[in-house]
């Protein structure tokens, strides 16, 4: 698959998981049960989230550094759609992955089936690092985080602040690496 059709199907990809956060929110929640999980978080909790997305970045990085590529490589799907992104389009990428994301599995499913089912689904949808065991044991770790701060708070914005900065940052990694190995480091 080519770039302009692998950013096609994420963009396609993440209006329906936001469609079906909000439709399924709503029946579960309720229009004022959804209002009350998007509540202003105080400083403590995105203080939290920052902490949990920063943890998850250096252990991202650092394995990226120091274990086996062939244990992390999946398959190119971030080179392919991050790696001529620009840093506007990246952080719009990230901004709504993020709070679909969350809104779908934190603010819905994890409500129902709680954090460990709602990690598990969430590993299994990452298809793509099914058979790389690092990456699925990073996916879960980074989800049952997630998942942790949304219970913490109750509520979701230091989730989604959590997973944008997780993705941003790694996203931004990736775009840097990419470019230094091209030679065109400034």
């Amino acid at each position: 698959m080519d770039e302009a059709n692998l950013r096609l199907n994420l963009w396609l990809t993440q209006g329906l998981v936001l469609a079906i956060a909000a439709g399924s929110s709503f029946f579960v929640h309720g229009w004022i049960g959804t209002r009350e999980l998007f509540v202003a978080p105080d400083w403590s909790g995105l203080g939290m989230a920052s902490v949990v997305a920063l943890l998850i970045v250096v252990a991202s990085i650092t394995m990226d550094r120091y274990l086996p590529s062939s244990w992390q490589d999946d398959g190119s799907v971030n080179e392919m759609v991050f790696g001529g992104m620009s840093p506007f389009m990246t952080l719009v990428v990230c901004i709504s992955v993020g709070v679909g994301e969350e809104w779908l599995f934190r603010g819905v499913i994890q409500t129902v089936a709680g954090n460990i089912w709602t990690s598990v689904l969430f590993t299994l949808i990452h298809v793509r690092y099914l058979k790389k065991p690092l990456l699925f044991v990073s996916v879960f770790v980074t989800s049952m985080l997630l998942g942790y701060l949304f219970q913490r708070e109750g509520m979701l914005w230091p989730s989604i602040f959590a997973h944008i900065a997780i993705d941003l940052l790694l996203a931004f990694y990736l775009q840097y690496t990419l470019k230094k190995g091209k030679g065109e480091e400034q």
